[in-house]
């Protein structure tokens, strides 16, 4: 059964957007569900390019016209934290793994200007997490339907959140 859609977005004492997500996957096996393109591609996009050159390119497969996006390598700290730095618009991003052998925490991390930007970018990433969800539980991403479902579904969520 597929994932139900639902705002999981709420701030930290920084001020960020945090978005977690339970997975029944060991800290090393939710690494490489976030950081191996073979793991990335069914849920994100796949990639190319050599991690520790520091840049990669994404092709966001779910997103219209699959565009190829530069993702920048900030920080890179095996297997627990990712911090990124995404697109033209060079958004930061940080991916935290937290747990155990037997189930992690997923959280993804994001400072977001205002509560307008917060009801288009928060559904956007519940979408693709919960991607990751399906993709690591073996059911189909694409069975997922960013709209209506996630947004305008889940905008009103995330512009409260920032004030709007």
């Amino acid at each position: 059964m597929p994932t139900t859609p639902k705002a999981s977005g709420y701030l930290s004492p920084t001020g960020a957007v945090v978005f977690p997500r339970r997975l029944p996957l060991s800290v090393e096996e939710a690494w490489a569900a976030v950081t191996d393109p073979a793991r990335t591609a069914p849920w994100i996009g796949p990639w190319l390019g050599d991690q520790t050159s520091g840049t990669i390119e994404m092709t966001m497969s779910a997103e219209a016209g699959a565009p190829v996006v530069p993702v920048g390598i900030v920080r890179r700290e095996a297997p627990e934290l990712l911090v990124l730095r995404l697109g033209p618009d060079g958004w930061v991003v940080t991916v935290r793994i937290e747990g155990d052998d037997d189930e992690v925490i997923v959280s993804l991390e994001q400072e977001i200007a205002d509560a307008r930007s917060a009801s288009d970018i928060g559904p956007g990433w519940d979408f693709y997490l919960d991607r990751l969800v399906e993709a690591e539980a073996g059911r189909d991403p694409e069975a997922l339907s960013f709209s209506p479902d996630y947004h305008p579904g889940l905008a009103a969520h995330y512009r409260a959140l920032l004030g709007g």
